[in-house]
């Protein structure tokens, strides 16, 4: 399970910097700026380090993974449905963002900024070089996001036509469908899929797929 410093907000102004009694130079917060993250000091002593790093009860895998399938029939339709989910896990995550690559877009609009000062999320770090973002401090609960999710994975509706002109053309029956494949995904992660067990977001998202068809029985 994660060992992680406890986020507690951001120095939103040069006040709140100066109004600070805590000693972060434990990790490598030695010039405080506004725009840092602030954290708990669990063991009220003053000072920012290790001692104050809490053991979190979970991991990156879900402790419950689950799904539903409903298959729905009446007079000539049917449609069958089928909702995955999980929950009880957490993924920590990562970028290295600046001069090596983008930052992502969530990071981009809920960042510190001096017009947009925030008392929530940090200011842009540069490829791990502020305290909070590389080292053992970047190990804090800011980065570590719930990845509970519930997904209508497979939607499927479909009707059957059975009119005597198709017997007359040598047709049984004609059946037109249409659905999809991961079609909406309710999470808290909100940064990329939920389901991935990559912090650094390197993997191959799952695509969302719509399909129509007819199936036809001589």
């Amino acid at each position: 399970s994660f060992l992680l410093y406890q986020y507690d907000g951001v120095f939103k102004d040069a006040k709140e910097v100066t109004a600070n009694t805590i000693d972060y130079s434990g990790v490598g917060g030695l010039t405080l700026r506004p725009g840092d993250m602030k954290f708990k000091d669990i063991n009220g002593d003053g000072k920012i380090n290790g001692d104050d790093q809490v053991r979190m009860d979970k991991t990156r895998d879900p402790t419950f993974t689950g799904g539903v399938n409903i298959y729905l029939n009446y007079k000539g339709f049917d449609c069958s449905i089928l909702f995955q989910g999980a929950t009880g896990g957490l993924l920590g995550i990562g970028t290295e963002s600046g001069d090596i690559g983008n930052y992502l877009q969530y990071s981009y609009d809920n960042r510190w900024s001096i017009d947009k000062p925030s008392s929530v999320d940090p200011r842009l770090a540069n490829r791990g070089n502020t305290y909070y973002s590389g080292g053992s401090a970047g190990n804090n609960t800011y980065w570590y996001r719930k990845n509970d999710y519930v997904r209508l994975k497979n939607l499927e509706i479909g009707y059957n036509f059975n009119f005597p002109s198709l017997k007359k053309a040598g047709i049984n029956n004609l059946r037109l469908y249409g659905g999809g494949v991961n079609l909406v995904t309710w999470d808290k992660m909100k940064i990329w899929d939920p389901e991935s067990t990559n912090g650094s977001g390197q993997y191959y998202p799952q695509s969302r797929i719509i399909n129509i068809g007819a199936s036809v029985t001589f």
